[in-house]
């Protein structure tokens, strides 16, 4: 696979963050996993947010909270264990009640073996619902609106519940700074239990719908289709039963 770099002199507000894959990062294969490439995004852009003063803690100062809304990774190469990598991430153009973010992981050499796009809205704490995105935010990404991915806003297809099977119940270590389960154990959850843990997950595009909490019973749905040792994956997280869909995702494993 091969990947291009942005020409980025016209976006503002670039910040790097370096990481090292530690041991406990890495899969049988000595590889960082994808849940982890996530966390270093994660990271990179709290340290981001947190450096520019709209971080997650100051938003609670004025009753609001960040939520992801959607995910779209795509990953090239899987850096080793120990292995050196940056991220580069910057804020772009937003519109009405979400916020862009993109990512780019490099390794020590400065080439791009991961991107990815995220879609932020600010939520309401009393209310839970979305609210426009404050223009003292959205001023950070003016002018930034070139992706790493395209901006696809078609909705991911989701599976029915009927064929749905029990995965793993919320525990408190996967709670985060909002008490409910942080958007990269969804992930987790779903690259975990693909069927066939011999392939790598290249591509990864999921939306987050629903929070699940402390105590919640997980179930997951996933539809594969094979085709010359690539498949093409649906996956659909419900909670509780009623089951309620908190998540849906499209991948790509090879």
């Amino acid at each position: 696979m091969k990947f291009n770099s942005l020409e980025k002199t016209n976006i503002k507000n670039l910040y790097n963050s370096t990481f090292k894959v530690r041991s406990y990062e890495v899969d049988h294969n000595g590889e960082s996993t994808l849940p982890h490439i996530c966390n270093y995004f994660q990271e990179a852009a709290g340290l981001h947010a947190y450096e520019m003063q709209f971080d997650i803690s100051d938003l609670f100062k004025k009753g609001m909270t960040w939520v992801l809304y959607q995910l779209h990774v795509k990953v090239y190469k899987y850096p080793k264990r120990w292995e050196s990598v940056t991220v580069q991430t910057w804020p772009s153009a937003g519109e009405g009640i979400r916020a862009f973010r993109d990512y780019e992981l490099k390794n020590s050499s400065g080439k791009t073996i991961a991107v990815g796009l995220s879609q932020w809205m600010v939520l309401d704490l009393k209310t839970k619902r979305p609210v426009k995105i404050p223009d003292e935010i959205l001023k950070f990404g003016a002018g930034s609106d070139v992706h790493v991915l395209e901006n696809n806003r078609t909705s991911i297809d989701s599976l029915p519940d009927n064929q749905s099977r029990l995965i793993t119940r919320v525990g408190r270590q996967d709670l985060d700074m909002n008490n409910h389960v942080n958007n990269v154990k969804f992930i987790e959850w779903i690259t975990g239990h693909h069927q066939d843990n011999a392939l790598k997950c290249r591509e990864l595009n999921i939306q987050f719908l629903s929070e699940a909490q402390f105590g919640d019973n997980i179930y997951l749905s996933q539809e594969i289709e094979r085709e010359q040792g690539i498949q093409s994956a649906t996956h659909t997280l419900f909670r509780q039963d009623p089951k309620n869909m908190i998540a849906k995702s499209n991948s790509v494993w090879q």
